[in-house]
């Protein structure tokens, strides 16, 4: 369980953050990166606690790329984190924070195919991490597979023997014995000797070798995987190529509407799509016929047609051709493999390519269906998200004075639940609950709703009502399991902690978390804006209702989550309503530098020192936005 600052010392949360930051990465080698995630979560939270930048800046590249690691399709979402580390890791000059921010992204473009400027990243982060040895291995490791993806064999070798006497030094064994083991592998596969180089302009082919049963097991694998269509296509001719030995390797695809095959896969040449009618070419007589072709000399066979050789540079020697076939035997693509390196094609090729068709056509017609599926869940959250925001422009609508406060109770919510390290599926519930938190003001007379002065008891009565009202409109409202939560965060907002709230009056953990939250949400954002009857809080007034609503008003965890958040977030959530005004660089960075808990402590001193006293301007300049021209500027 994470403590707060009141019931553990600087040096105690230190050490629990430690703690769970060496567990995560203990988990990732595991790739446990579920329970990885979660530990990196924990020390972000305790390190921000502690207001250790350096780690927090560690903490939020990891958990972008566990993040990444868990939910590949989450992809910028996971450099939106790595990218707010990278700021940070920027901003305070560590060499550890940058190493690791490096290594997050070198990952993931690793893993995306873009092995040249993961090679980038990772040769950065291998420099900058002596003071993580492991995370440092981890990068000489993938960088080695990156250069040895891209044909790099020396600097592969080069990269790998480094991080094995990095880990003989540190007395990392298993690590050790994996690395000894990959170069290996290069060396083999490169034909070379530890202390024998490379010729980068040789013209003989690269020869990677692979047993076939492990590109059959490669490709089984990446069924189960959820992957992008591309990206299985190049998994699958990859590993095809390897297994049979050849130079290359490419996947048709039928697309049955305009009669065409079709492929983004030519390994070897440059990523493009290539189109053709069904009727042209081998590809096209095997997707016709459903035979399979085996040309040992293409040259002086009369089916091949010489002309994309000399388009392309090319010299096709020997061929390969067969039909891929999904589970109910339909022909839906063709394989083409070229050019053997140790002589022709056999028959025991034949009947492995047979073994590796019958998988990948199950994986390509899985990956088309679960593409389709995706797709049309995609459409309905966006018309649900459509109809969330025209339900909360309709209340808007009623009272321009009040226009986007939904909208920004939102993103209070979602900064709130994100320290709280709620996972993404409770945010985006909680994140729309805030939309539709007010809906039930269309049954609040306009009288009530716009009235410039104070309100009587018998008004107030009535506007209370809208809470019960908004329960009424969003239950009869067919939501997904995953969203009936919806309902009982938006009509919670009025409670209180204590149960002096409405309309339940219901107390303490009985209301829903994303309730609690949109509680302090709600408020925040009504005090610090413009109404009929008032301007917007001095802020210094807003934070102290906040503060000491905590365990009457408010839940106290909730509020100290609020309280940590940087000061630049708040900000950008101000100035939603100002378009033409962004934050100054320079300001930025400052106050992305201090907490909303900073601030307070600064507000509290009767004489706050120049630093602060210059920080307190900076912030209540955004916030007031009395000279927005001179912002502007």
């Amino acid at each position: 369980m994470l403590h707060t600052n009141s019931d553990k010392t600087g040096e105690n949360i230190e050490q629990t953050a430690s703690e769970h930051f060496e567990k995560s990465l203990v988990e990732f080698e595991k790739n446990d990166y579920t329970k990885a995630y979660d530990d990196i979560t924990e020390a972000h939270k305790c390190y921000l606690s502690a207001k250790n930048m350096e780690m927090v800046s560690c903490c939020l590249s990891l958990m972008g790329l566990f993040k990444y690691y868990l939910e590949p399709e989450t992809y910028y979402k996971s450099l939106l984190i790595i990218e707010d580390a990278k700021f940070l890791a920027e901003n305070i000059d560590s060499k550890l924070a940058q190493g690791i921010n490096k290594f997050a992204l070198g990952q993931i473009v690793f893993v995306e195919g873009n092995f040249r400027e993961a090679v980038l990243y990772l040769e950065n982060a291998a420099l900058l991490l002596d003071k993580n040895l492991y995370l440092k291995i981890k990068a000489l490791e993938s960088l080695s597979v990156a250069q040895y993806k891209m044909g790099n064999l020396e600097k592969s070798y080069r990269a790998i023997t480094t991080g094995i006497d990095i880990a003989k030094c540190a007395n990392f064994t298993q690590f050790e014995e994996r690395l000894t083991k990959i170069a290996k592998d290069i060396k083999y596969s490169s034909q070379i000797n530890a202390d024998s180089k490379v010729e980068p302009d040789s013209d003989e082919p690269k020869k990677n070798v692979i047993d076939p049963m492990i590109a059959l097991l490669k490709i089984a694998r990446t069924i189960n995987a959820q992957i992008d269509l591309d990206s299985l296509l190049v998994t699958i001719a990859e590993q095809t190529r390897l297994a049979l030995n050849a130079d290359r390797c490419t996947v048709f695809l039928i697309d049955k509407e305009k009669k065409e095959l079709w492929s983004k896969v030519a390994l070897g040449m440059d990523s493009k799509v290539i189109r053709f009618q069904m009727d042209k070419g081998l590809a096209g007589h095997v997707a016709m016929t459903g035979e399979t072709i085996h040309i040992k000399d293409a040259y002086n066979d009369s089916r091949f047609n010489k002309e994309i050789d000399l388009q392309t540079g090319y010299k096709t020697k020997n061929i390969l051709c067969m039909p891929i076939r999904n589970i109910k035997y339909e022909i839906i693509g063709v394989f083409q493999v070229l050019n053997k390196y140790d002589g022709e094609f056999t028959d025991n090729d034949e009947d492995l390519l047979l073994t590796i068709g019958s998988s990948a056509g199950i994986a390509i017609e899985n990956n088309i269906l679960l593409t389709i599926q995706q797709k049309m869940i995609k459409e309905q959250e966006k018309m649900f998200s459509s109809f969330i925001d025209t339900l909360a422009a309709s209340i808007d609508a009623r009272d321009k004075i009040t226009m986007g406060h939904s909208r920004r109770v939102g993103l209070y919510a979602e900064l709130i639940a994100r320290m709280l390290g709620l996972d993404d599926l409770k945010i985006e519930v909680i994140i729309k609950a805030a939309m539709l938190h007010d809906i039930g003001k269309i049954g609040i007379r306009d009288s009530v709703l716009q009235k410039e002065g104070k309100l009587t008891d018998e008004e107030y009565e009535h506007i209370k009502q809208h809470v019960e009202i908004t329960h009424d409109i969003l239950s009869k409202i067919n939501l997904s399991e995953g969203f009936k939560e919806i309902v009982e965060i938006a009509s919670t907002h009025h409670e209180k902690y204590n149960g002096t709230g409405y309309y339940k009056k219901i107390s303490g953990e009985d209301i829903p978390l994303g309730g609690r939250i949109l509680a302090v949400a709600d408020v925040f954002d009504a005090i610090t804006s413009k109404r009929h009857y008032r301007d917007k809080m001095p802020i210094q007034n807003a934070l102290k209702i906040i503060v000491e609503g905590k365990n009457a008003h408010f839940d106290e965890k909730v509020v100290n989550a609020f309280m940590s958040s940087p000061c630049d977030k708040i900000i950008n959530i101000f100035l939603t309503e100002y378009s033409e005004i962004m934050i100054k660089d320079y300001d930025q960075r400052l106050l992305a530098s201090r907490t909303l808990e900073d601030l307070y402590g600064y507000l509290q001193k009767e004489e706050p020192s120049k630093e602060e006293a210059e920080f307190i301007d900076l912030f209540n300049g955004y916030y007031i936005l009395k000279s927005e021209k001179k912002l502007a500027d």
